[in-house]
């Protein structure tokens, strides 16, 4: 059977009276022998006599009839047939609706509609036709003549008011915006300030004994967060505050004695946006939604101060519609005139330092493309332009970015396979890393993952006007992305080329702290922007800041077209500029003065290292540093050099041992006569060796024991008492009297042999140790310890640098329960090591204070505390390599490298020229390298600093300036150019008001316990007030 044929079949119904004629009409399938039909009803339409159509229809009459049995619908041959006209109805198709922004933007030469929607915003800036009306209760004849000054966002159209008439059109409207003309534009206003009071309890009429509420009485509507002045009803009919408000449709927030609440309105809008936008605007009508992007549009342009020049909005620049970072440097605007000249030490504070990352949260799903959804400003933003990327995109499609830092995998996503029915991937960006500002023309799309290609041009569109400056650039990959790229920039657009002469010498590559523990050492510690001279504290890693925030709005605009897409983000990145730039006042205080701070402890500590370490080694290691930051191929001074050996700065135990046991020899062979076959030192190590027997079992029985563990146990315990028995009997000839001592002082021995008492001289009082040693054994015993302390020392610096090592392994390698479980009791018997070292340096130390007393006691050896025992700081992560309580805490307070210093334990010693102590020189060298570079750091964060404030002050009074001088807009239209005067004034205000709040802040300061760093901040801008007018703020 042939394919079925489908038509619309017409029939009118029309009324002699009326000229609409309404035509219903029905999907007819007609078989292929015309015979049967099957009709399909449709919605009525209504359309106008006269467009012929009716005119060529005729009625459709359709009798009763009855179906056949057989395949096809049968029509009676007696009925007569009716006239059907059978007809295709084309779609009406409108410019307006089929691409409505290209209208409204203006395409192929056409002017389109937004630079008139831009004046006319301008023209309600001031006050329009009003300006020299008086209000209309000004009472002429009499000279009382009241001027229009105040002005209601919410009520309808441009209305001004003079203050009596405001009051009395808003006694019942108390939560409208109000602004108030200055002279020159309108500043913010509320009817509070203007001494509107709200009485509640009577419908509006006064009460006999009203009762005041709260001074501050806030109201939360849907339009902003109020003031309001209020009075509660205090008479015979007065009911609880509480119900006061209810009745007057506000929301109290506490049940007695409310301070604030809010409308049912807001509650209300709060439900609907929840329940129908899921609060994304993504449920809203689609033509408010075009309102809302072109009002985006519109209100870019304006705040970028396009609509204050003649054609501006057609001559706008790429990135002239960003907020650029007033703390940057920028020449021409904020830097000195010889700044280019300054000294090689101070040319840091001249540096750009760039942050560049890739987002695969803000993904964009196959809609609509952006020719029938363009951006309405992409490339005039944040975004890069489209036309040049795209094509630079394209004819890279094929470029190869291959990896050799196994330690990082970012660059897996270039070829990801979750890419399908997207149309982008992410988006990269570059943003100020020391401020986190989004830069101009600093964002692009990822079509297939992060690829070298977008990278390049998001980072040479946002640098492109700043060639002068040397660039730092932070970037998780920068140790790949780096490679080769002089030779992809030859690709790029003429544009954004440079010589490769400059950019060798411009370009300064680091890896943000966070990540750099995914490198290799190889990679890493080149890249640390810990070790790197210039760059002060920067971490590189607010561009993850700023991800966080972008990402919660990356469900809406995954589905968005991708011009509608940049609009949003554009919006977004402003608003998040715009707060980062209002609020430098504060973050560059704060951040000074914690800099001073830890400038200050960080160079004590600084002076006290270099008093162990002699000139010769500190001149040849200050040398290392230097020629390993002019050149990476270097020896490393920042590395260790013999991991594995460790050497000690004084005799070891057995060293001293074998020294005492030389000089007994010498001593018998000259015809002295010892008093037992075993000499004096001996029989001194031989209770050292019980001493750490009775710790280990001491220490095995605090652990879970099996029944062969309990024997073996035993075992050690039957030893130990039969050496204890030797040890007496040779205690009793180098220490005569001891066993009638003990029974004077009535010390039974203990049950245990573990817990009995050798009574080495350092347990015996002064007096008494003079009485019962003989042949020296106590010096000899105190010798001994020291050795002992030094060995416990070098045990426990190689086990904390195993575990660091180890803890770094389990991080990055293991994977699956059964490795962390195997891993984990590996760690536990590396604390146990650790644990015991430690516990054998404090008895060690403990007796030879004992002996010698803490003023003889060797400098080297400290008392050792819970802090102490820690590893050196980790290089490459920049937290040190700890765990447990310790390492929580220093994390969840943000303490990284920077804030870090070495334990006494590594640098105590100080250098000793013997060949054996090579390896303590080594840990030596890495740490006071460690220390200079965290007081360099430190150091250059001040300055950096106190420079960006002064920059910042430049910036602010060079901007008001600009707004102050483009008043100058040529139209015809003399309101429009009134409001253009007035917002340029009301921005030149903001610009001013900024400014004096930032001098303030960063010389007296707000607070009322001003330390010394804020003193010397005002010290600091003293000398620099007169570049300012202080009247302008």
């Amino acid at each position: 059977m042939s394919r079925k044929r489908k038509y619309v079949v017409y029939r009118d119904e029309s009324n002699s009276d009326d000229y609409a004629t309404t035509a219903y009409a029905r999907m007819i399938a007609v078989s292929a022998g015309g015979r049967r039909q099957i009709t399909i009803p449709c919605s009525p339409t209504k359309f106008k006599a006269g467009d012929g159509l009716e005119d060529q229809l005729e009625p459709l009459q359709m009798d009763n009839w009855e179906p056949t049995l057989g395949d096809d619908f049968v029509f009676d041959d007696e009925i007569e047939p009716q006239p059907v006209m059978v007809v295709k109805v084309p779609a009406k198709r409108y410019a307006n609706s089929d691409a409505p922004l290209h209208e409204w933007m203006g395409v192929n030469e056409r002017v389109g509609f937004c630079e008139e929607y831009l004046l006319k915003e301008l023209r309600l800036e001031g006050r329009g036709s009003l300006t020299t009306t008086p209000c209309s209760c000004s009472d002429i004849n009499n000279n009382i003549v009241q001027e229009r000054l105040y002005h209601c966002e919410d009520c309808y159209g441009p209305e001004i008011l003079c203050k009596s008439c405001c009051l009395l059109k808003h006694a019942r409207h108390p939560l409208h915006i109000i602004y108030k003309w200055n002279g020159t534009y309108f500043e913010h206003s509320s009817l509070a300030d203007m001494g509107l009071r709200v009485q509640l309890g009577h419908e509006g009429m006064p009460c006999l004994r009203p009762q005041r509420g709260h001074i501050s009485f806030v109201m939360i509507h849907t339009n902003a967060i109020h003031r309001v002045n209020i009075d509660f009803c205090g008479c015979h009919q007065r009911v609880s505050h509480r119900q006061q408000l209810l009745r007057c449709k506000w929301y109290p927030a506490t049940p007695h004695f409310p301070q604030s609440a809010c409308t049912r309105q807001v509650l209300e809008f709060f439900l609907i946006l929840a329940w129908s936008s899921k609060l994304s605007g993504y449920e809203f009508y689609t033509k408010f939604m075009r309102m809302v992007r072109q009002f985006r549009h519109i209100k870019l342009m304006k705040r970028a101060g396009r609509g204050n020049i003649t054609g501006g909005i057609y001559d706008t620049e790429p990135g002239a519609l960003a907020i650029k970072c007033p703390a940057c440097p920028q020449p021409g605007i904020n830097l000195p005139e010889d700044w280019d000249k300054v000294e090689g030490s101070m040319k840091f504070l001249y540096y750009l330092i760039i942050a560049m990352d890739a987002n695969f949260r803000l993904k964009n799903r196959n809609r609509a493309s952006s020719i029938a959804d363009p951006g309405l400003h992409t490339g005039l933003a944040y975004f890069v332009p489209d036309k040049f990327y795209t094509e630079h995109i394209l004819k890279n499609a094929s470029q190869a970015d291959i990896s050799t830092c196994s330690g990082f995998k970012t660059l897996a996503h270039a070829e990801s396979k979750y890419s399908n029915g997207l149309q982008l991937t992410g988006v990269g960006l570059c943003l100020c890393a020391h401020h986190e500002l989004v830069r101009p023309q600093g964002v692009g799309d990822l079509q297939k993952g992060e690829r070298y290609a977008n990278m390049d041009f998001i980072f040479f569109s946002s640098i492109m006007p700043l060639l002068l400056l040397t660039v730092v650039i932070s970037y998780d990959i920068a140790c790949q992305w780096k490679l080769n790229l002089m030779k992809r920039m030859n690709e790029l657009p003429e544009h954004l080329r440079m010589p490769a002469a400059v950019a060798l010498v411009a370009f300064m590559f680091g890896i943000p702290k966070f990540h750099c523990p995914a490198h290799e050492e190889k990679c890493a510690i080149p890249h640390s922007l810990n070790l790197m001279p210039g760059v002060g504290r920067t971490d590189g890693e607010g561009i993850e800041r700023n991800w966080a925030e972008m990402n919660c709005v990356a469900n809406s605009t995954k589905e968005m077209g991708t011009g509608y897409q940049h609009d949003v983000l554009d919006d977004h990145f402003g608003h998040h500029n715009w707060r980062k730039y209002a609020g430098l006042g504060l973050s560059l205080r704060k951040k000074l003065l914690n800099a001073v701070k830890e400038q200050g402890r960080h160079q004590s500590f600084l002076r006290d290292f270099n008093l162990v370490i002699d000139d010769a080694h500190r001149g040849e290691w200050t040398a290392m540093i230097e020629a390993w930051e002019r050149d990476k191929s270097s020896p490393n001074p920042y590395v260790h050099i013999k991991i594995t050996d460790y050497g000690s700065t004084g005799l070891s135990e057995a060293q001293i041992c074998a020294n005492l046991t030389d000089d007994e020899k010498i001593s018998i062979s000259n015809g002295r006569q010892l008093p037992h076959e075993v000499t004096p030192s001996s029989f001194i190590n031989m209770g050292l060796v019980l001493e750490d027997a009775q710790q280990r079992i001491k220490y095995d029985l605090t652990r879970s024991l099996s029944a062969n563990g309990h024997t073996e146990l035993n075992q050690r315990r039957i030893t130990l008492q039969q050496q204890l028995a030797r040890f007496r009997v040779i205690q009793r000839v180098y220490m005569v009297g001891v066993e009638g001592w003990i029974e004077e002082q009535d010390m039974n021995s203990s049950e245990e042999v573990e817990d009995e008492s050798l009574w080495l001289p350092s347990t015996l009082p002064p007096s008494d140790r003079d009485l019962l040693c003989t042949n020296n054994i106590a010096h000899i015993e105190a010798e001994l310890r020291k050795g002992q302390c030094r060995d416990s020392l070098d045990k426990l610096c190689r086990q904390l640098h195993t575990k660091s090592h180890f803890v770094k392994h389990c991080n990055l390698d293991l994977r699956r329960q059964q490795a962390n479980t195997r891993a984990n009791s590996s760690l536990t018997r590396l604390n146990s090591k650790i644990n015991a070292a430690a516990e054998k340096y404090r008895v060690a130390r403990s007796a030879s204070l004992e002996l010698v007393g803490i003023s003889k006691l060797d400098r080297e050896f400290q008392s050792l505390e819970a802090k102490d025992i820690v590893a050196p700081v980790d290089t490459v992560s920049g937290v040190r390599s700890t765990t447990g309580m310790r390492g929580r805490r220093d994390t969840s307070c943000g303490l990284g490298q920077g804030y870090q210093t070495t334990s006494w334990i590594w640098s105590v010693s100080g250098v000793r020229d013997h060949e054996s102590d090579a390896g303590l020189n080594d840990v030596l060298r890495v740490e006071w390298a460690k220390s200079c570079a965290r007081a360099q750091r430190w150091s250059e964060e001040v300055l950096l600093l106190k420079e960006e404030m002064r920059r910042t002050r430049q910036f602010l009074a060079w901007r008001a300036e600009q707004w102050q001088s483009i008043t100058d807009l040529s139209h015809k239209d003399t309101q429009i150019v009134a409001g253009a005067i007035a917002y340029a004034h009301r921005q030149a205000a903001v610009q001013h008001a900024l400014l004096s709040r930032f001098t303030f802040l960063w010389t007296n300061g707000a607070a009322a316990d001003i330390t010394a760093a804020t003193d010397e901040l005002a010290e600091y801008f003293a000398g620099d007030e007169v570049n300012f007018d202080d009247d302008e703020g």
